[in-house]
């Protein structure tokens, strides 16, 4: 299960640059501290009571059970079998409030392993790398001990970065069988907060699950191939024989579309953001090169010139993310006029059935939920008819081959076919009037 673990610093930039890094690093699980916006209704997000740590889902695994949601500073659910917990003190906090948010946090976590345990706890100490170990670092690292979790923070690298003043406060524990493998790391990339993210992976790895999906831009469906459009096609666009690659290759493809149908993308394939494009991914190369300048400058001077480059260089991706997203917009309702069962009308109805939450696959919570839409009841004894009484009166007696003739001819997706036909046979095959 790959994890990304970030402070977003309440950023609407930042947390649109999280939905975008998370696809391309095919992550599962987010855990963030001070979002910008917790979406109302959404089974892929929990946050705390004050909605300034959460956790939000975006892959294979869903939210098994949302462990505790009602307190400040943390939010804990069940992913996988994994406790996930989301933390986030902010700093205006006096030590008697910190102090009492991780005693609530101990005792919600005792007894429940394995358990992932991040967040940004403004804590300096020595164990992860900080100059000293201040008041809140001493309180954290006494109030863990109670639990069966270790330290997975690795190396010096600074996960908080602003004006040349860098430290250590994004912090991760787990329990001691989820570090195997784990790779926890401090990412580079650009997230247009004063924080970096930090991307690892917990669980078992499943190899037969996780393969490189295969684009099917360029992919169509050959059963279905018509020699004679292909033909067609090819000799509608004979007129002009001075195409470089790009346009013979755009050529081919219009036949091929034109004499058979492409294939469908995989359901578990990750889509980028929809307003992405090229043109913001050189920005945020350009805002991620300008920091670098700010944080190596060597005199006070040259950190003023580059803060000039980055504050434009940051603005200028602000207003990009802002104009493609307004352009993508306007575009979904030109296509609206055009076509009003196309995308937009399949965009509209996505969001009127509710969240996207990823199958559930835990065969114990797959028991529970079967067990809740299919009870098992005992048979129902119906009372006698005043037919039962006429000379007249058919046999009220139904024999297992006889339900077994109308259970075969059942539709397979029936509600009424498989196992509630089986259980039905049995039922009748004590031979007993009124039974059914």
């Amino acid at each position: 299960m790959e994890i990304t673990q970030v402070n977003l610093n309440h950023c609407d930039t930042a947390q649109q640059l999280l939905w975008q890094s998370t696809t391309e690093s095919n992550c599962d699980v987010a855990i963030i501290a001070e979002p910008y916006r917790v979406p109302h209704d959404n089974g892929n997000w929990v946050t705390d009571k004050e909605r300034i740590a959460a956790i939000q889902v975006m892959g294979r695994y869903p939210i098994q059970e949302v462990v505790d949601s009602s307190h400040e500073g943390f939010v804990i659910v069940k992913i996988n079998g994994i406790f996930v917990c989301s933390c986030y003190a902010p700093p205006r906090w006096p030590i008697e409030r910190f102090n009492q948010m991780l005693d609530v946090l101990t005792d919600t976590l005792i007894g429940r392993n394995p358990v992932v345990i991040a967040g940004d706890f403004n804590a300096w100490a020595v164990e992860w790398g900080s100059r000293l170990t201040n008041e809140r670092g001493y309180s954290l690292l006494e109030a863990l001990a109670k639990l069966e979790v270790r330290l997975c923070n690795e190396g010096n690298v600074s996960t908080f970065r602003k004006d040349g003043r860098e430290s250590i406060i994004d912090i991760t524990f787990c329990s001691l069988c989820l570090m195997g493998d784990m790779n926890w790391r401090v990412s580079e990339d650009y997230t247009h907060s004063d924080h970096q993210a930090i991307q690892y992976s917990v669980g078992q790895r499943n190899p037969t699950s996780i393969h490189r999906m295969r684009s099917c831009e360029r992919m169509w469906k050959t059963q279905y191939f018509d020699k004679d459009l292909l033909v067609e096609s090819l000799r509608a666009a004979s007129g002009n024989l001075n195409l470089n690659a790009d346009q013979l290759t755009e050529t081919v493809a219009r036949a091929c579309d034109a004499s058979m149908p492409r294939r469908l993308e995989p359901r578990n394939r990750r889509r980028p953001a929809y307003w992405w494009n090229e043109s913001l991914r050189d920005l945020r190369s350009a805002c991620l090169r300008a920091r670098r300048r700010v944080t190596r400058s060597r005199t006070e001077e040259d950190r003023e010139q580059n803060k000039v480059v980055f504050r434009a260089a940051r603005a200028a991706l602000n207003r990009e993310i802002k104009l493609s997203k307004l352009n993508c917009y306007k575009e979904l309702c030109r296509e609206a006029d055009a076509n009003p069962w196309g995308y937009a009308y399949r965009t509209i109805m996505a969001k009127t059935k509710g969240p996207t939450t990823p199958v559930e696959m835990c065969p114990e919570r797959l028991k529970i939920i079967v067990d809740g839409l299919f009870p098992h009841h005992s048979p129902t004894l119906w009372p006698s008819t005043p037919y039962d009484d006429e000379d007249d009166a058919v046999d009220a007696t139904v024999s297992s081959e006889e339900l077994e003739v109308v259970a075969k001819a059942l539709k397979v997706k029936s509600s009424w076919s498989g196992r509630n036909s089986q259980c039905s046979i049995e039922d009748c095959s004590t031979g007993v009037p009124g039974h059914v």
